[in-house]
């Protein structure tokens, strides 16, 4: 029996072998394709409403149809592979089975009891085998997932490295980028291609150009999001090279187009350390409009269903700002940052997702609170930064003018074209010029 079950179990191994060398390629084929339907589902599930209002049901339908067309590809070669190892390991069994039971016949000596109990092993051992082998490529199947979590923890992290900046970094704001050259991979070719200008203190820069000119990609490689492959960023005569990435992104300010709200309260997405008393709170809410001078500030106002949620600052926000609109989640972020109050400020479209009367309310916030920063402005409308102290016109990742308003415009140069191509070039005109 003992050299009939090493046969039996050299057999089935070598089935294992082949069966799990195939498997565990289809294995992560299908890992793949199940990740899409997923992502689907939850994007779908988001924007319910408006894939209705566009009247894309049966194209978000036809998607998933697709994508589970997919998984169910993958999943029945598994299953193929699965009934291939049962047959054979199935069919190597009975014929272990049979020549047990053949040669247990064929031995006069043994007597009934002692033959019933060798056919009884024989059947068990051919389970335990089986059982033992299916374990195993279960384990190693599954480990498929460990596999994919330990691809994501080899992936390369921000260096936390660098020197302390000073306690009282930056005091003045002023910003010198020299010969900045960026990418977003080593493999792509740069984004920023030898950027060089410098910011005063306290001076409001409006930064424009046509898209993929390098506008939000000078934020990224100001925050070190994208680090330089050549030149420099220096914030009061310090290289943010060199120090921490902490002290460097707490010290500075940023509002970006798709602000970025967490789940908890109103005040703890204005105020997440504590830091300030409730009026300062309101205070701040106010002056970016989304609760006006005449409301009711008191927690007992929220008690109508159609009370403004802002009036009290323990209102819920759900994850990601989703029971907000675009737009008030854009203010929220503003009014965190009037609570900060950095000495350089970053807003990358920040209003893009409010109404023209908005924005102008908004802009009069901005010029009010921010007198003692260094604001530089991303704009998507070029009324937002006509009165700004200097005017950088970015295009291919380069300067291409830099200077104050009235200094661009009288020039001729891509600023003029661009006020002439906005549709309100007379209100610019008279903005920057002074003329009627």
């Amino acid at each position: 029996m003992i050299v009939f079950a090493i046969v039996l179990l050299a057999i089935c191994v070598r089935y294992a072998q082949y069966y799990l060398a195939g498997a565990r390629e289809t294995k992560r084929l299908e890992s793949v394709a199940k990740s899409p339907v997923f992502e689907l589902f939850s994007a779908a599930l988001s924007g319910v409403g408006t894939i209705r209002a566009f009247g894309k049901s049966e194209t978000y339908i036809d998607n998933m149809f697709a994508k589970i067309d997919a998984h169910a590809q993958a999943s029945w070669y598994m299953w193929l592979f699965n009934r291939w190892l049962t047959w054979r390991l199935g069919v190597i069994g009975a014929a272990f089975s049979v020549a047990m039971a053949a040669l247990i016949v064929s031995l006069k000596s043994i007597d009934a009891p002692l033959g019933g109990f060798a056919l009884g092993f024989t059947l068990q051992y051919t389970d335990s085998v089986v059982w033992m082998l299916r374990q195993y490529a279960n384990v190693e199947l599954g480990m498929n997932a460990t596999e994919r979590i330990v691809e994501y923890t080899e992936i390369p992290i921000e260096d936390e490295g660098g020197d302390n900046a000073p306690a009282s970094w930056p005091s003045e704001g002023r910003l010198e980028v020299e010969d900045l050259v960026v990418g977003y991979a080593p493999d792509l070719p740069p984004v920023l291609n030898g950027l060089t200008f410098r910011v005063e203190r306290n001076q409001r820069i409006g930064v424009v150009g046509r898209t993929g000119a390098g506008k939000s990609s000078l934020t990224l490689a100001l925050f070190r999001f994208l680090e330089a492959r050549r030149g420099t960023i220096h914030i009061d005569g310090l290289d943010v090279s060199k120090i921490k990435l902490h002290d460097l992104r707490s010290r500075l300010a940023i509002i970006p187009q798709d602000p970025v709200l967490f789940s908890g309260t109103v005040r703890s997405n204005i105020d997440p350390f504590n830091d300030h008393s409730d009026q300062e709170l309101r205070d701040a809410l106010k002056r970016v409009h989304l609760v006006s001078s005449s409301d009711d500030a008191t927690p007992d106002s929220t008690t109508s269903s159609n009370a403004n949620i802002f009036n009290n600052l323990t209102s819920p926000i759900s994850e990601g700002g989703l029971n907000l609109s675009q737009g008030q989640r854009q203010l929220l972020c503003l009014a965190r940052a009037i609570v900060a109050r950095p000495k350089i400020m970053v807003l990358d479209e920040a209003t893009s997702a409010v109404d023209k009367m908005t924005d102008e309310l908004i802009q009069r916030s901005i010029r009010e609170e921010f007198k003692g920063s260094t604001l530089i402005v991303i704009a998507h409308r070029l009324s937002t930064i006509a009165d700004f102290d200097r005017i950088l016109v970015m295009g291919e990742g380069r300067v291409l003018e830099y200077g104050s308003p009235r200094e661009l415009l009288e020039s001729g140069g891509v600023f003029k074209g661009m006020v002439g191509d906005s549709g309100e070039g007379e209100a610019l005109r008279e903005i920057i010029l002074g003329e009627k």
